[in-house]
């Protein structure tokens, strides 16, 4: 099985500014340390035997700075030459596709083929849509017409749109892309069902960057092979997206617990999701009104001090127990397995530093992880399980 780094910059702890609106003082860690902190964990993936080193795409809080995974990738191109690389994901309807198109064949060239995992999404938080002036509302047609349009520019030498939204003259991508199969690289994120449905039937694969639980992943699998069987297509597996805190001795795991609260509570003010309004009513984006009171507990948890934790203890909502990778290099090895057998992902991305988790701490677990850990999985099996298979 292929494992991958995660890369991106949080400056979790400049949350309390921001909410206050108190501007007039800077953050305590200027935010170009976090993003060097972060290109430091890139720069350890090759050496260590990483398979491969993604990147998100956020701006405008202190939450995942990585405002073009593009430009992120390429940077990383250009000191290693052994990995691949892959979107966690970059967000289609902030994107003009001729745009986005240019920039995936030219990363394509710089990279000679490396970038394999072109995952798209289509956004969810409400101010970094209003940032850069797109309508949510408009984000599903946006979404299906820059697939429309980068299959053809991913097709042919000349193509030309007439959509809703994009009309693009005959016209050539210059320079061209080195490989021939980019569309077919092109992996979707979705957190509805309606999504899943219209990613599913167009013959795209899963990519899950989300905190749902991992059982819940697979059942949604089993839908996508489901719709892939009806539109004639083979049936697939996923790349999963997975926390990652490797330590020693299984006592040194709890460390991890107040890390997950924060990520907890960064995930929550950046999506808004503690206030129902950002949602209701605006057209694909309805169901996440509902995650008001589950959003309104993490933050609620953060205030008290109480951390989430595992085992059994009480914890607040957030992600989810399945996806963290959490423990001793054996813990791990166990719960990425069980996993697999939930989900049937072929591929596994570790974000190995989250919350305001030191970056000594981030350094330290990777390290270990690299180790103990990722000679197991790459060796581990990676099925396609009966479960995920389209339900008769």
């Amino acid at each position: 099985m292929r494992v991958n780094i995660g890369v991106f910059a949080h400056n979790a702890r400049d949350w309390e500014r921001v909410q206050s609106g108190d501007f007039s003082r800077p953050p305590a860690t200027p935010d170009w340390k976090c993003v060097e902190a972060g290109l430091a964990l890139g720069d350890l993936a090759e050496p260590l035997g990483f398979d491969g080193i993604w990147a998100p795409e956020h701006q405008g809080t202190p939450y995942g700075m990585t405002p073009n995974p593009l430009q992120t990738l390429t940077y990383f191109a250009g000191r290693t030459e052994r990995v691949t690389f892959g979107t966690m994901v970059a967000v289609a309807p902030w994107w003009h596709p001729v745009r986005l198109a240019h920039q995936i064949a030219y990363l394509d060239i710089v990279s000679n083929g490396r970038y394999t995992t072109i995952g798209l999404g289509r956004g969810v938080a409400k101010s970094e849509f209003d940032a850069v002036g797109v309508p949510r509302e408009q984000s599903r047609q946006r979404f299906n017409e820059t697939l429309e349009i980068l299959k053809l520019a991913f097709s042919g030498e000349r193509f030309s749109y007439e959509g809703e939204i994009f009309k693009i003259p005959e016209m050539s991508l210059r320079p061209a892309p080195r490989s021939k199969d980019l569309f077919s690289r092109i992996y979707g994120s979705s957190a509805t069902r309606d999504s899943l449905e219209l990613l599913a039937r167009r013959g795209m694969v899963p990519l899950f960057v989300g905190n749902k639980p991992i059982e819940e992943a697979g059942e949604e699998v089993q839908l996508v092979n489901t719709f892939r069987q009806e539109e004639g297509f083979a049936p697939c597996q996923p790349k999963n997206v997975l926390f990652a805190y490797c330590v020693p001795k299984a006592s040194e795991a709890d460390k991890a617990d107040e890390w997950i609260l924060q990520a907890n509570v960064d995930v929550n003010l950046h999506y808004g999701f503690a206030d129902a309004s950002n949602f209701k009513g605006v057209k694909g984006y309805e169901a996440y009104a509902s995650r008001e009171a589950a959003a309104t507990a993490v933050l609620a948890s953060a205030v008290t001090g109480k951390p989430t934790t595992r085992d059994g203890k009480p914890k607040a909502p957030g992600y989810h127990e399945s996806n963290l990778m959490i423990g001793t290099p054996e813990e791990i090895i166990r719960r990425i397995q069980a996993a697999q057998e939930a989900c049937s992902f072929c591929e596994i991305t570790i974000v190995s530093q989250f919350g305001d988790m030191p970056h000594e701490e981030a350094i330290r677990s990777t390290k270990l992880f690299a180790k103990e850990v990722l000679p197991v999985v790459q060796k581990m099996p990676a099925p396609l399980h009966p479960a995920a298979l389209p339900a008769r």
